[in-house]
């Protein structure tokens, strides 16, 4: 067991080491959710959201591993009031995805294939608050503006868990972002 625990934190020291010897070396990568389309069904009902973003859809950040790998952090909010005495909603999401890049240049163009794990929380006038875990896989691609900047066109699909407040959901979205690397 000791042996085991020993080749254990070797092993996250040595990732962790190439982890930051990898981040040093290149940039980190601000990304801006310039428009976002979005579709969300609720699991045995006729309940269905449709949402149209623009100006921040989503925030992230991306640390990058090696030049084909990163792990990205990402924050999505919504605000939606019902004008002439309506309730209104409130979502907060937070996810975490690793992108993975066919081509190998640090994330700065071509195809990349993310999953991701998501927690979001939905509250509104009149109802509790209801918070929910999700799982998706998002398909993007990076076009190059200049060598610090490209624009992220993104497709992806997330399923939220059921638990005790909500039932399960299908999410099915796109987006349009504008990604900024820090170094060259």
């Amino acid at each position: 067991m000791r042996k085991l625990f020993r080749i254990s934190t070797l092993a996250a020291l040595a990732l962790g080491a190439t982890a930051l010897t990898a981040q040093a070396q290149k940039a980190t990568e601000l990304t801006g959710g310039l428009i976002g389309l979005s579709t969300t069904s609720v699991s045995g009902s006729s309940v269905s959201l449709f949402q149209f973003n623009t100006g921040g859809a989503y925030a992230a950040i991306a640390f990058y591993l090696s030049p084909g790998m990163s792990i990205e952090p990402t924050f999505t909010s919504s605000h939606i009031s019902v004008s002439g005495g309506g309730g209104s909603q409130t979502s907060v999401g937070i996810a975490v995805a690793v992108p993975y890049y066919f081509k190998k240049d640090w994330g700065r163009t071509g195809a990349y294939l993310a999953p991701r794990l998501g927690f979001s929380s939905f509250s509104c006038t009149g109802c509790s608050s209801v918070t929910q875990f999700s799982l998706g896989l998002a398909l993007g691609y990076k076009v190059p503006l200049n060598t610090m900047a490209a624009l992220r066109l993104q497709a992806g699909y997330d399923y939220g868990f059921s638990n005790a407040d909500v039932n399960a959901t299908s999410s099915f979205g796109f987006s349009l972002g504008l990604s900024v690397f820090l170094k060259k």
